[in-house]
């Protein structure tokens, strides 16, 4: 049996990291990566994988595509992808769904049609992307004549679907897909610790050290790349709300040209306010350093496909603390998880919807005054309650407990036998 993963690119983020761990995981096996970029070729190599760049897997520039342009186009990914196909190949392609190529998606359509085994890794879907969507539907419908959802979620014995979490899984099966088609595969979680990374303490020194913050603060992390979704402006709140008490720092910044601009406009208005924030981070000091090194991490993000930055830092003692987000969490709390600290909702006086859902605008307009006094900080905490606690010391029994519920439950060996017994399912 040969495996073959495809995904649109391999740029540093979490379905690059997946994809290594499932190399990892499946070690021994004949193992092919078809990818559109690759910015560490190593990467992939160094384990044994064969590596094929396939440009044209690559997101798909959004513009008005002629009919022969878009069969032409089609007509070479298709022989592009056939060429590395075998008779016992499985086609494991992540984020088929998202809709940043469609082109790409009808392809694997059309060879699930033609009998080839497709395990479609569903990390994210274009039904929460309403301009992702409209793209899909500009090619698949206005120019293929084919029906979205059918081209999505077909009814063939020979595509299968992989999820990350049970909100996910019950919504492919509210789609029509069988539950015999799906997988549920949580991602695993593995922190690989250098012995050169020092304890909790003297990580925390040098860090402090490196990005020139107090060590008598407290050090939060919030380790994403930030992007519209990871809610920035309500960290940068936080932050504000906490600058007597902890340095604050994000580790990565964005590459989509679209978010470069929103992160742009934040940079320059915590210049103009004066809000010290350690941005970019993880470019500066080792990721594992500084998660080992934090007194705790954070997330204000409000949509995330698995929720990796719930459960890693605790594999480092670090408890994660900052927004809820229920239909992630609850599959981890039926694990046995316990979180210290998690909210649902900031409030703001005189404001009557959660600070999340305001524009960039408004959420400056609501930071400025709170940094001008116009806003007294003592009326957020007092119409946030919970925010007291956000920082409050967590019991150590509490870490060690969630270690092992990661560790029985996450582990790098349990996925690859999960996804094994699948492809050996789909051969046959």
């Amino acid at each position: 049996m040969q495996i073959v993963i495809a995904h649109s690119h391999l740029n540093p983020g979490g379905v690059t990291r997946i994809i290594e761990s499932q190399i990892d995981s499946l070690s021994g096996n004949d193992i092919k990566v078809l990818v559109g970029a690759c910015s560490d070729e190593e990467s992939i190599t160094s384990r044994g994988a064969e590596l094929h760049i396939i440009e044209d897997l690559n997101y798909l520039e959004r513009r008005k595509y002629s009919d022969k342009q878009a069969m032409e186009l089609l007509h070479k990914i298709h022989r592009e992808l056939r060429e590395h196909l075998g008779k016992d190949s499985v086609l494991h392609f992540h984020n088929l769904n998202l809709g940043k190529n469609p082109i790409v998606t009808y392809a694997v359509y059309l060879l699930a049609k033609e009998g080839v085994r497709v395990f479609n890794h569903a990390h994210d879907f274009a039904e929460d992307r309403p301009t992702n969507l409209q793209f899909l539907k500009e090619i698949l419908t206005d120019i293929f004549l084919q029906d979205v959802n059918e081209v999505l979620y077909p009814n063939l014995p020979s595509y299968q679907f992989g999820v990350l979490n049970s909100h996910d899984y019950e919504r492919l099966v509210s789609y029509g897909v069988n539950t015999d088609r799906v997988e549920w595969l949580p991602n695993p979680v593995a922190v690989k610790v250098s012995d050169e990374v020092p304890d909790k303490e003297n990580a925390k020194t040098d860090i402090c050290t490196s990005l020139q913050l107090n060590p008598e603060k407290l050090l939060v992390t919030y380790p994403v790349r930030v992007i519209q979704r990871k809610n920035i402006g309500e960290f940068i709140l936080l932050s504000l709300l906490f600058a007597h008490k902890a340095n604050f720092v994000v580790t990565q910044p964005p590459q989509n040209p679209v978010e470069i601009e929103m992160y742009n406009q934040w940079l320059a208005f915590c210049e103009k306010e004066g809000i010290t924030i350690a941005f970019e981070a993880g470019t500066k000091v080792d990721f594992e350093k500084l998660l080992s090194g934090s007194d705790f991490c954070i997330t204000t993000s409000y949509k995330e496909g698995f929720g990796m930055v719930y459960l890693e830092p605790w594999l480092l003692d670090t408890p994660v603390v900052g927004r809820d987000i229920d239909f992630i969490t609850k599959d981890f709390r039926k694990d046995g998880f316990e979180f210290p600290t998690l909210y649902y909702k900031i409030n703001i006086p005189g404001v009557k919807i959660d600070f999340k859902d305001l524009n960039m605008k408004m959420q400056m307009e609501i930071i400025s005054g709170i940094n001008s006094g116009k806003i007294e900080k003592q009326k957020i905490f007092e119409q946030n309650p919970i925010l007291n606690t956000l920082f409050r010391t967590v019991a150590t029994h509490i870490t060690e407990k969630n270690k092992s519920i990661i560790r029985n439950n996450y582990s790098l060996k349990g996925y690859g036998i999960k996804l094994q017994e699948r492809y050996k399912k789909m051969v046959g």
